[in-house]
């Protein structure tokens, strides 16, 4: 289904800026992960040069045999006075090597903490960037010619370099990450694409909350939290047999663990916490029924 033309709607860079401000989701950058690491290299050797140049500067200070530069490893205030004393080059090359190398550390610190944080930036979902490359494929067709150059989030090597500044799928359970992957676009497909109000002719793209999709996967893992304890109690009433009721107690349980481990984001030890719980209830009321 074709939206229809909008000849005031943004072109270019301006409908992707859009996009992304839309669906915050779909907002990949590329980390330039070895342009960024060949800087980190460079500001390395180059502060590794400053470092043994002022080294050797502070050799020969100290070998020099003069009482101003003999003063120097004990007196900050020397190097200070050396530094400010006009036509004494020879007496200042300590502290101008000291402020040359300190703005070289200031710069190569701080692109090391960002190449950091960079790494630390989760990498788009396929699900995510397969999307967001038919929307690209979309607009080129759509309007001729698109975004210049087309490699940015195309090329194999520039994909695999991609960061996603806000990943929707950040924290979610199995059941959350499947409703987004699967169930969205099974819905799309098949009844969203027919709904204008999910439409947006800005970016020619149908835009769905992620919030709405979160709060749908919650309350269906409340109501399967409340609901699978209660029917095991129930099927527990109707069997007689106490070895059906333990191969019923075992399997069941199997499908509790594995259930709430797809709809909860939680720990191993968690989820053995509360599966010998839950067995432990259902085993108690076996005894129970097995007592009257």
């Amino acid at each position: 289904m074709q939206q229809p033309p909008c000849p005031q709607c943004p072109r270019g860079y301006d409908t992707l800026a859009h996009l992304m401000a839309l669906d915050p989701g779909l907002s990949f950058f590329r980390r330039f992960t070895v342009l960024n690491t060949k800087n980190l290299l460079y500001l390395q050797a180059e502060l590794s040069l400053a470092e043994a140049s002022l080294k050797d500067i502070v050799h020969e200070d100290q070998e020099s045999g003069s009482q101003t530069k003999k003063a120097y490893p004990y007196s900050v205030e020397a190097l200070l006075e050396s530094y400010n004393v006009e036509g004494d080059s020879a007496n200042a090359a300590q502290w101008s090597k000291v402020l040359e190398v300190r703005k070289m550390l200031k710069e190569h610190n701080e692109a090391l903490l960002q190449h950091t944080q960079l790494l630390r930036l989760s990498s788009p979902e396929r699900s995510d960037l397969a999307m967001f490359q038919e929307w690209l494929d979309a607009q080129e067709a759509r309007e001729g010619t698109f975004l210049r150059p087309r490699h940015q989030w195309r090329d194999d090597g520039n994909t695999n370099d991609l960061v996603a500044l806000r990943s929707r799928f950040e924290g979610t359970d199995l059941l959350t990450r499947w409703m987004f992957t699967k169930l969205v676009p099974w819905y799309h497909q098949r009844f969203g694409v027919r709904n204008s109000t999910l439409s947006n002719h800005a970016v020619h793209a149908w835009i769905y909350d992620d919030r709405t999709v979160r709060r749908t996967s919650y309350f269906i893992s409340l109501v399967t939290a409340g609901v699978l304890p209660a029917s095991s109690i129930i099927v527990l009433l109707y069997l007689k047999k106490t070895t059906i009721r333990m191969v019923f107690v075992i399997v069941y349980n199997l499908a509790f663990v594995l259930i709430m481990g797809w709809m909860v984001k939680a720990r191993r030890a968690d989820l053995l916490a509360v599966s010998t719980a839950f067995a432990a209830v259902q085993v108690a009321m076996i005894a129970t029924n097995d007592s009257g």
